[in-house]
């Protein structure tokens, strides 16, 4: 037996569902394009999270040549705009592929300046290396590292004692120094991070003391009341940590003429294990001086030492002997 619609339903009501059908046609379509319009930024993102999952994906496999392709997505700008986490693929990548330098293969033993010097930093590395008894071997970070030689920190340690490290400096001439002095340890031409995720500053350059001066300057090239101001690209340590493979830290020094603190407050305490730190305080104000002191102590560092120098302090910090609990779990 067979049914026809009108049969079921007069006509009349049949032309009023249809005549209500058709509103509602209007009113959803009408509502999709007003919701396509909203949520546009939201779509955007989307597809930015899809990129970094195809990433991801991509640097876990480790299929390098695609993940060459990928370099059009993994760029600073990106990195910098969407606020990467430090440990993203992306970020890594970054690192290694256009700021790493590799350790020299040819030892440069000879200081540039002056053949006699054994020690030249102002006397950190006779304060930190009793309380790491002595140690060969060992694995620093430097960031504020000049020219690799003058007022090094680090020099006697990589030369005496046979440790490795990492070198960071980002005024340009000082780094071509470092270059060429051939230091047995990474080096990059960038500054620490006073964020957890990348970005880019402007660096007013001026050799050992060469700091931090603001934001990115956009003009940089019309300026020219500025001199001796360069945009540098700034990253997280624990992006460059996990770049050359190591998350386990001897000596930490920090000298970066008035960023230190914002540095240190960016770091994943859980998920490092440095054991001695010197940080410079370029203000002599005791509350200063205190507050830093109360950050480290929270981060289960004791400050051991406190050197003066010419319009500065040294602090030294000391892991203490506790047994600590290192993550690796993504934050």
């Amino acid at each position: 037996m067979k049914f026809h619609l009108k049969t079921l339903i007069p006509g009349k009501l049949l032309v009023s569902l249809m005549i209500m059908v058709s509103i509602f046609l209007l009113f959803y379509t009408k509502k999709r394009e007003d919701n396509q319009a909203v949520n546009a930024p939201l779509l955007q993102h989307r597809k930015s999270a899809s990129a970094e999952d195809r990433y991801y994906n991509l640097m876990n496999n480790g299929d390098a040549s695609e993940i060459a392709l990928t370099e059009d997505y993994c760029n600073e700008d990106y990195v910098n705009s969407h606020q990467l986490q430090q440990d993203h693929p992306c970020v890594i990548d970054i690192i290694r592929r256009k700021y790493l330098h590799s350790p020299s293969a040819v030892n440069g033993s000879v200081f540039v300046e002056r053949t006699d010097v054994i020690d030249p930093s102002a006397g950190q590395s006779s304060i930190v290396l009793p309380h790491l008894n002595n140690k060969t071997g060992g694995f620093f970070v430097e960031c504020g590292a000049g020219d690799g030689e003058t007022l090094s920190n680090t020099y006697y340690m990589e030369k005496q004692l046979k440790w490795q490290g990492v070198l960071i400096e980002a005024d340009r001439k000082s780094f071509s120094r470092i270059l060429a002095s051939k230091r047995q340890s990474y080096a990059l031409p960038v500054c620490l991070s006073l964020k957890p995720y990348p970005t880019e500053v402007s660096f007013y350059e001026d050799g050992i003391a060469g700091e931090i001066y603001g934001d990115k300057i956009s003009n940089l090239e019309e300026i020219t009341t500025i001199e001796n101001i360069a945009n540098v690209q700034c990253f997280p340590l624990y992006s460059i940590l996990l770049a050359v493979g190591r998350t386990q830290v001897d000596y930490f020094s920090v000298d970066v003429e008035g960023s230190e603190s914002q540095i240190l407050m960016s770091v994943p305490w859980h998920k490092v294990d440095i054991k001695t730190l010197t940080v410079e305080v370029t203000s002599r104000r005791q509350v200063d001086v205190d507050s830093l002191t109360k950050y480290m102590e929270k981060q289960n560092y004791k400050k051991v030492g406190l050197m003066a120098g010419l319009g500065y302090y040294d602090l030294i910090f000391v892991q203490n002997k506790e047994e600590r609990h290192i993550s690796f779990d993504r934050t």
